[in-house]
């Protein structure tokens, strides 16, 4: 499940959604078709963008995950009382 917890997160989303978005937009000769001018230059484009934009899909989603990992190791306290006490 995807959970937005911040600003730079939903960003990335939308970011890779653009890419997405505009790689099969190209694929499909909608935009730039004046400026790309054989199919072989416009699959390259296109395939490029969808892929860079599921870099960035993945990349927001696991960095995500991580920071969660990261936040429950260091709220753990587990080990509190196990210690050694001097005194």
């Amino acid at each position: 499940m995807i959970r937005i917890t911040s600003f730079r997160q939903a960003l990335g989303y939308v970011v890779a959604l653009a890419m997405c978005v505009s790689g099969v937009l190209v694929l499909t000769g909608y935009i730039l078709r004046v400026f790309i001018q054989t199919e072989q230059l416009r699959l390259v484009f296109g395939s490029v963008l969808i892929l860079y934009g599921v870099f960035r899909f993945v990349s927001a989603y696991y960095t995500d995950k991580r920071n969660e990992e990261t936040r429950s190791i260091l709220e753990d306290d587990s080990w509190r009382g196990s210690g050694s006490t001097s005194g």
